[in-house]
């Protein structure tokens, strides 16, 4: 199920938008806006797995937080 809303986004952003859509980058700029919103979303719960591995096993060691940092950084890049 998906919800219709009105949003207000900034001139330069609508305007960036719309360039991704005519380039064929984008579907609309409602579908480019929900991809966002699921990036953050996807983002948000990687942070909470994180946090919550911190609490129970403690901080990790220099390794794995250059490869946390890693895979934050390669999930970034993969909706870029």
């Amino acid at each position: 199920m998906t919800k219709k809303i009105g949003i207000s986004l900034r001139d330069e952003l609508y305007e960036w938008a719309s360039r991704e859509v005519e380039e064929g980058r984008a579907e609309s700029v409602s579908a480019l806006i929900a991809e966002g919103l699921a990036v953050l979303e996807a983002r948000s719960r990687l942070e909470a797995l994180v946090t919550d591995l911190r609490a129970e096993a403690g901080e990790p060691d220099e390794q794995t937080k250059v490869r946390i940092e890693e895979a934050l950084r390669g999930a970034d890049e993969a909706y870029r």
